[in-house]
């Protein structure tokens, strides 16, 4: 088994020299940062960009050779595909859309077909050496298309997709034309993460609006599989930020600094250059502090590190203008021969620098308007190790959901942050050594190696679940199984559900009346003396006699509370309306308050459908439904059923099962096959004997033996059971 991981990036960059060799180096960013420090026992491969166009075959041969050694594999792009992949689709239009700057959403065709092409791309470098048994990992938002594609290309593999960024609200989400494509790109993955529940939770909201599915908490079911979502909150790797304090090169360093900036307190903001972060909003709250708080003037300083990022682009290259005339503002304002308020810094620190100034700065200002995690908070309090210090952290940034001991801030109230670095500055050290202990407790706990290894031990688990579903699968040898049953057989019952199993959903109940197809199978099955074909329905008599009256097959409507046999209708029990008119007076409140939804009342039931409504809203008016007919319910000694985007109340007296046991008893069969989607039908599965066939449709069932993956392949199962021809 391998882990293959497939990035935008590689961990190793290739340079063109003047002379036209290339040089390596470690790419910046805290997912190549991250991974490459993993420390897992399987053979590792990693799958990306080199970070340089190839001119032609010879370069793309040098580089993937140098490269093969630490089992990197370059994807080597165009100058066009860079354009339009990576500074179009990828950081026009899904970057400022995920980060909530719709405003700054930019739509090009051209985007998107670049980024279909390079998604495609990367599967067809990546296809030739996995293998069947692999991890395959995909990472952010880059790639959102990949995982389908790998599930349509490679057979029994593991795909992880990992989204390092917020998603977006389904408000925002919905907005993009392809939204359903990146959805169901993604969905092709067994295991989708997030840092946080709320992206959770925004993903799972729009996979339920946008491609109409129904998640069951973590879990959404798709054909043959289960997809899962779930929030890691990454980390760092904590011990090497920790004890990097301690080596004699950042110490000596540490002290340089801290005799170049003086003696007041710092300070430190350490962001890349981009809109997300908040920097304007930053050095606005520091002006309100300074002009608030005169007596802090030349006794704090603002230490500001902005790491070159697209400042070729328009909207980046003004950002930095007006970072830049911003500072050029406060210091031409504020500063004295003695005290430069803003130190600003436009280039990236090297490591043992960067952990110095970590280690000398007092306050850690991290403030963006919205960030998937942000490592720079954690990366401050493991290098601060025993010596105090303060994290002021926005809101909006993943992180502050595990560093609830840090100053928490509305990055866009400037106000907030001025009082926030009051409290920092006169904090006393004895409250900022407790919380930071509290802190780097955490992310000790919490680190990248843990967050990897979190992920891969899910996902593997994800594999075994799933290859227990797919055992259980009707596939050529079950079904041969089944048919050689079924034709040794002296007397068959077959037990059949309607709705979901022999016809597909409709949005209107009535709408999905049975096909000439049905109706052909059921006869051609019936017309064998030795079937008794019986259709057990939810539906009332009256539906199920207008569409199968004229057939010579058995039927049961309304869970059993009527019966059909020798053309005659039988009650199973003496019929009374058993709900009052309280019950009914709450499930009309409900589909008044719940566009789209409708009440059937049939004779022993009233059904609630909410097949039609928004997902979210389904969600929260079910639950509340719920709780509401608990009590008037349980006084009357009904019975509530959640089934297929419906609510149901009914007499415990009247179930599929009761129908089944009363068949069982009517005779000896030799041969039982029953299929069912809904929560119902598995009443009947638990009636019937061991060896019965008992087949789920569309989903998983601890009940039944066998499941078929979708409603659609009812009608060719039956045929085949009973043709000769293994073509019909």
């Amino acid at each position: 088994m391998k882990l293959v991981i497939i990035s935008n990036r590689l961990p190793l960059k290739a340079t063109k020299t003047v002379e036209g060799d290339f040089e390596f180096s470690r790419s910046e960013g805290g997912l190549t940062t991250g991974l490459a420090s993993l420390d897992l026992d399987v053979e590792k491969h990693w799958v990306g960009w080199p970070g340089t166009y190839a001119e032609n075959v010879e370069e793309e041969n040098q580089i993937t050779e140098h490269l093969k050694e630490f089992n990197f594999h370059p994807v080597f792009l165009s100058p066009d595909q860079i354009q339009n992949y990576y500074e179009g689709y990828s950081n026009s239009t899904l970057w400022p859309l995920c980060h909530y700057f719709f405003s700054f959403v930019e739509y090009e065709s051209r985007y998107w077909e670049s980024y279909k092409e390079v998604n495609e791309l990367f599967c067809q470098f990546a296809v030739p050496f996995i293998e069947p048994g692999d991890i395959v990992w995909v990472q952010d938002y880059q790639l959102m298309l990949l995982p389908q594609m790998l599930r349509k290309s490679t057979k029994d593999i593991s795909i992880g997709y990992f989204h390092h960024i917020p998603f977006p609200s389904y408000e925002l989400f919905r907005v993009l034309p392809e939204r359903a494509e990146l959805l169901n790109g993604l969905l092709g993955a067994d295991l989708i993460g997030f840092h946080t529940h709320d992206y959770m939770r925004h993903f799972v909201s729009a996979s339920e609006r946008v491609l109409d599915l129904r998640f069951k908490l973590d879990q959404v079911f798709l054909n043959n599989r289960i997809a899962y979502v779930d929030a890691f909150p990454m980390g760092i790797n904590y011990t090497l930020y920790n004890d990097s304090v301690l080596l004699p090169s950042v110490q000596e360093k540490a002290r340089e600094l801290k005799q170049n900036f003086g003696s007041h307190k710092l300070i430190l903001s350490v962001d890349r250059l981009d809109y997300s972060k908040g920097i304007l909003h930053r050095l606005k709250g520091f002006v309100l502090f300074l002009e608030n708080h005169p007596e802090y003037k030349e006794k704090v300083s603002l230490v500001m590190i902005v790491v070159p990022s697209r400042d070729k682009v328009d909207r980046y290259a003004d950002l930095k203008i007006k970072i830049d005339e911003t500072i050029g503002s406060i210091n031409g304002q504020f500063s004295t021969i003695n005290w430069t308020p803003v130190y600003y810094f436009y280039h990236s620190f090297d490591f043992e620098e960067l952990i110095a100034m970590y280690h000398i700065a007092d306050i850690a200002l991290v403030t963006p308007l919205r960030d998937g995690m942000n490592l720079v908070a954690k990366e401050y309090l493991a290098a601060k190790r025993d010596k105090p210090g303060v994290l002021i952290l926005s809101e909006m940034a993943g992180a502050s959901i595990e560093l609830n001991e840090a100053i928490i801030v509305n990055p866009n109230d400037i106000e907030q942050i001025e009082l926030a670095l009051l409290e920092a500055i006169e904090m006393p050290e004895e409250e900022q050594l407790l919380k930071l202990k509290h802190m780097q407790s955490t992310i000790a706990k919490q680190t990248v190696k843990k967050w990897a290894a979190d992920f891969v031990a899910e996902l593997e688990k994800i594999k075994y679940l799933n290859n227990n579903l797919n055992s259980e699968r009707i596939d050529g040898e079950t079904l041969r199984k089944i048919k050689e049953e079924y034709n040794l057989a002296k007397k068959r019952l077959m037990i059949l559900d309607y709705d979901g199993t022999l016809a597909a959903f409709k949005n209107k109940p009535e709408d999905a009346v049975p096909t000439e197809e049905l109706y052909e199978i059921l006869n051609d099955l019936a017309s064998d003396s030795k079937n008794k074909i019986v259709i057990s329905s939810g539906r009332d008599h009256q539906t199920l006699e207008k569409w199968f009256g004229h057939l010579p097959i058995a039927l049961a409507a309304e869970h059993g509370a009527y019966y059909k046999e020798d053309g005659e209708w039988h009650g199973n029990v003496p019929i009374e309306q058993p709900w009052d008119d309280q019950i009914l007076s709450i499930l009309q409140s409900f589909v008044e308050k719940t566009p789209r939804s409708k009440l059937e009342i049939k004779e022993t039931t009233l059904v609630w459908h909410y097949r039609n409504v928004d997902a979210w809203l389904a969600t929260l008016r079910e639950q509340q439904l719920l709780d509401a007919l608990i009590t008037p319910c349980s006084r009357q000694g009904l019975q509530i059923m959640r089934g297929n985007k419906i609510v149901e109340i009914k007499s415990p007296q009247h179930t599929k099962g009761f129908e089944a046991r009363r068949l069982l008893a009517q005779d000896h069969y030799d041969f039982i096959l029953a299929m069912g989607d809904d929560t119902t039908d598995e009443d009947t599965f638990q009636e019937l004997p061991h060896d019965a066939f008992t087949i789920k449709i569309g989903g998983m069932s601890e009940v039944a033996r066998y499941n078929l993956r979708s409603q659609s392949g009812t009608l060719p199962f039956l045929k085949l059971l009973y043709k000769d021809d293994p073509k019909a």
